[in-house]
């Protein structure tokens, strides 16, 4: 592979988009979104982190000093940001669940999820754009999975974060998790 400055790709900005479980990715990663696509609004200028972390099992023998096998026995892949919008969507998201109502006119409360309650489950899509390139890594199912801790003083903005964890889709032993992208450097070699 030889050096190629023109493949170094900066996200500068993107946006975060949640839909209820089952709903279609776009087909094409620069393509609009349906409407059943929420999208977050803005997010802290730290950007959104991307992790897929594998639990390799090792199994030795007796007649060899390194492993004689190994294989993937567990894997974990997580979207973190934080969101820098407080909205109804946003909180019920963030606080896995839950839901805000209007207690009369003008005035809104939001009631936590309760431990009776299933994990608020949900698609989620991030798309970014850089050098006239798309980009779209969306994961067919997950839930966010960390406590909510935000930080509320006069030097900051108070944020919502969240850790949003991947599942294998309903009856699949897989991730759900795809990665779409019109950027001809990914061309496959050979094509």
């Amino acid at each position: 592979m030889a050096q190629d400055a023109g493949e170094l790709r900066v996200a500068r900005n993107g946006d975060l988009y949640v839909a209820p479980v089952g709903t279609a990715f776009p087909a094409d990663p620069g393509a609009s979104p349906s409407a059943d696509w929420i999208q977050l609004g803005l997010v802290s200028q730290d950007g959104v982190s991307f992790n897929r972390a594998i639990t390799i099992e090792e199994f030795p023998v007796w007649q060899r000093r390194m492993p004689a096998r190994r294989e993937i026995s567990g894997e974990d892949v997580t979207l973190t940001a934080a969101l820098a919008q407080w909205n109804a969507t946003n909180f019920e998201f963030a606080f896995g669940g839950g839901q805000v109502v209007e207690v009369s006119p003008g005035i809104y409360r939001y009631d936590f999820p309760s431990g009776e309650e299933d994990l608020d489950e949900r698609a989620l899509m991030l798309r970014w754009r850089d050098k006239g390139n798309s980009y779209q890594l969306g994961f067919d199912r997950g839930s966010v999975v960390e406590p909510v801790e935000t930080s509320l003083n006069r030097t900051s903005l108070a944020l919502l974060p969240i850790s949003f964890k991947a599942l294998a889709p309903e009856g699949e032993d897989l991730i759900g998790v795809s990665f779409l992208t019109d950027d001809p450097a990914f061309e496959p070699i050979g094509s």
